[in-house]
Parts: structure tokens; sequence; C-alpha cells
């Protein structure tokens, strides 16, 4: 659990910096960190799969998984267009505050079972 904390907090930190090579126009740079960030999201979506099925209450997590998901293919979608406007639209009021959101409702999740 609190390995699944640290990816998201470090992909919260990632995608800033996707979003910052995107605003300076290092594109090739953003999709090499955007495979980063999608190789760790999937990590974690397939870690901690299995502990939510043990938890109660868990469909506000289950939502936010499947909105970065969806955020995440709109992303793949607008890079492989070469969309670059649209993509910092998407990072700025979609795909990082479902991101945080995301790390938040895990956190409450977590707390319980994970020491500080």
């Amino acid at each position: 659990m609190k390995q699944n904390l640290n990816v998201i907090d470090t992909m919260v930190e990632g995608l800033a910096h996707v979003q910052k090579q995107l605003n300076e126009r290092n594109y090739s740079e953003a999709v090499q960190l955007m495979e980063d960030m999608i190789i760790g999201f999937t990590a974690v979506k397939r870690a901690t799969r299995a502990v939510l099925k043990n938890i109660e209450n868990t469909g506000g997590a289950e939502k936010c998984f499947n909105h970065v998901h969806e955020n995440l293919n709109l992303v793949v979608t607008h890079l492989e267009n070469h969309s670059y406007t649209r993509l910092q639209e998407i990072f700025q009021f979609t795909l990082i505050p479902n991101v945080k959101k995301l790390q938040r409702e895990l956190e409450q999740l977590f707390q319980p079972y994970v020491l500080s």
C-alpha cells in the first residue's frame, strides 16, 4: 500500500515535469516521460485492485482510477496526433487534478493500514 502511494506521489511530480516539457516544446522528452507515467499508473492500478477488494467503500477510488485511465487514453491520442496545445489543457484541467484526487482517495483508504 505504501509503495503504491509512493508511486502516485512520483506520478504527480512526473506529470508536472511532463507538463513543463510540453510548455518548453521538448516533445520527445515529454513522450518518454509519459510512457513512464503510464507504466507507473498501470502498476499501481494492478496492485491496488487486489487490495481494494478487501476494503469497504472503494467506489471513489475505482471511479478515480477510471477517470485517470480515460485521461491517459486522451493523452496518448493527442500525443499521436501531435496536438500539443490540447495536451496542455488536458494536463492542467483534467489529468493532473484527477491524479491528485486519486492520490487523496488512496491515502484516505489506506490510512488505517499504513504506518507513517
